[in-house]
Order: structure tokens, then C-alpha cells, then sequence
């Protein structure tokens, strides 16, 4: 109740962008998809899939999204295993190897246990989501928990997850802070998925590299050794867009960055992005306009492989 009560009074203050608003910049270029080509595709709010042609991973894969009325009031939740499963053919065939997890609120890791069993697939994150995985039956052995920059391989990828923080994303205030240090066993109100810390994720392959920010809270040095190529840059909660570009952007000097996050979770996946209320597209928008000369701002369409390198 005290959760929906914030959202209802965050809401008048909001303002709302349209979604002519949403990609003032150019797609990223849909070239045809070489067998060995690094490709992503994006599942909607911080949901990545990526895929060299030999080994794929998901990065926060959420699609049983449920309106503001259930979670605000504290409904129990579960994942909708027939969406998953329609998801489930954007990897063409092939079987994933991990499932990567940026935090554990339930828009990152509600949906994360069922894409792992459907390829029988590593879940890999915290402790808190450890304690999802457990909840949903998952093995001890197809789980592992990560430490801060600790390096590990998935195929020709390495991932390393560095400890990052959570945007404060309702008036100030980082939502549901905690751990969650049981199996969690769905159904659960959206307040059970316990943040349980947040991290940034950098995956690594041959062809190039790029970082996850799937929240985008600010920790001043924590990217000053770490190069990337493309950044997906998670915006919905953010402070302001300057404050991302400082602590972020600059020190990781990517050649692209994508912006993620900012469509409504409360609705259903839609290739036609509907902005969450209150993310301010325009601002963020204008703000990297002033950005040119440093990097590229591209965007994605939801649902279809891209190439992001060949």
C-alpha cells in the first residue's frame, strides 16, 4: 500500500513524454547478421540478449510485466511462463549459456530463473539472486554467485561485475533496499524482489566490448580503468542526464551509447515503445545532442537482432 501510495503521488508531477519523443536518433544500423557477428537484441526494459553465433547470454530478461495497480497495491507475482517461452525464439535455435543479472528487483530477475531452465543455462549475480534461483528450483550447480571484478568466461565472452549503486528512483529513495536471504518462492508482491545490490556488467569478446548499466545510480570512480565500446545506458531512474555523462560516459569513452530502461514496464513488450511516465526523454535527448563529438547515441528496435559487431 505504501509503495502505491508514492507511485500515486509521484505521478501528478511526472511529465509525460510521447513517443514520437523516443528515437530522435538513428537506429542502430540493421546489417545482415554474419554467422560469427557479435548481435543483441533488446527485450524491453534493461533485457538484452546477446549472441556470437556460438554462445548466447541473456543480461536482465523481463517480459511478465504486470500493471501499476497489482504492484503498487502488492499483488503476488509470477512469471508468466507463456510469454517466456514465446521470447524464448528470439535465440533462433540456439540455447543460452547464462543468465546475467544486474540486481534483483523484479523487473531484472522475476523472469530470470525461466529462460535459465529453458536452456539449462548458468544464473549468475548475487546472493540475492542466488536465493531467486533456489526459489525456482534451480540447481546449486547452474548457479553461481559473482564477486566484485571477478572476471569469468561464457564461450568468448568474459563477464566481470563491478559494484555499482542504485538510482534513487522515487523521491530520492532507492525502492525495496535489502537482501533477500531465503529461497524466494513465487508467487511474491514485487516488494519480496530485494535489490540486493546493484552492478554495472562488462562483457568482453574479441570482436569488442561493451557494459550493462542496468541502474543508473551514481559511484564517482569506478570506471576510471575500464575502457568500453558501446555502453547500454539504463535512464528511466536517473537523477539527470549530465551527472551519467560525468561519472559514466566520460571515463568509459564508448564510441555508442544506447539508451535502455525508459519504456513502460507496466504495459506490455510492444515493438512500438511507449515511455515510462516521468522519464525525461527530452531532457536526456537534448543533453546528448551536446555529446556529438565524443560519442554516437543509437537506439534499438525491441525484438530484432542487431548487429553490434560484425
Amino acid at each position: 500500500m505504501k509503495t502505491f501510495l508514492i507511485l500515486l503521488l509521484t505521478i501528478p508531477f511526472m511529465a509525460c513524454c510521447h513517443s514520437e519523443n523516443i528515437y530522435k536518433t538513428k537506429l542502430l544500423p540493421q546489417t545482415k547478421i554474419a554467422g560469427d557477428s557479435v548481435r543483441v537484441t533488446w527485450m524491453g526494459t534493461a533485457g538484452l540478449y546477446l549472441s556470437d553465433g556460438e554462445t548466447g547470454i541473456y543480461i536482465d530478461p523481463f517480459v511478465s510485466r504486470y500493471g501499476l495497480f497489482k504492484v503498487g497495491f502488492g499483488f503476488s507475482l509470477k512469471p508468466r511462463h507463456q510469454l517466456i517461452n514465446k521470447w524464448l525464439s528470439i535465440t533462433n535455435g540456439e540455447k543460452a549459456a547464462a543468465v546475467l543479472v544486474s540486481h534483483s528487483h523484479y523487473d531484472h530477475v522475476m523472469d530470470a530463473p525461466g529462460f535459465a531452465q529453458a536452456s539449462d543455462a548458468l544464473m549468475v549475480g548475487s546472493e540475492s539472486t542466488a536465493n531467486v534461483a533456489r526459489g525456482a528450483g534451480i540447481p546449486e550447480k547452474q548457479i553461481r554467485i559473482i564477486k566484485d571484478r571477478e572476471p569469468f568466461s561464457v564461450g568468448k565472452f568474459t563477464a566481470t561485475f563491478i559494484k555499482s549503486v542504485h538510482s534513487p528512483a522515487l523521491f530520492g529513495k532507492i525502492p525495496w533496499q535489502g537482501t533477500i536471504d531465503q529461497p524466494l518462492i513465487p508467487p511474491v508482491s514485487a516488494s519480496a524482489y530485494r535489490e540486493g545490490g546493484s552492478y554495472a556488467i562488462l562483457i568482453e569478446h574479441p570482436k569488442g566490448t561493451f557494459l550493462h548499466y542496468g541502474s543508473p545510480g551514481i559511484k564517482p570512480g569506478i570506471f576510471e580503468d575500464i575502457a568500453a565500446d558501446v555502453v547500454f545506458l539504463s535512464i528511466g531512474g536517473r537523477k539527470d542526464t549530465s551527472s551519467l555523462i560525468k561519472h559514466v560516459l566520460e571515463p568509459l569513452h564508448p564510441k555508442t551509447v544506447i539508451p535502455i530502461h525508459f519504456d513502460d514496464l507496466f504495459g506490455p513488450v510492444d515493438k512500438k515503445v511507449s515511455p515510462l511516465i516521468g522519464v525525461k526523454m527530452d531532457e536526456f535527448w537534448e543533453t546528448m545532442s551536446d555529446q556529438e563529438d565524443a560519442f554516437e547515441v543509437k537506439t534499438l528496435p525491441i525484438g530484432e537482432a542487431v548487429v553490434l559487431f560484425p
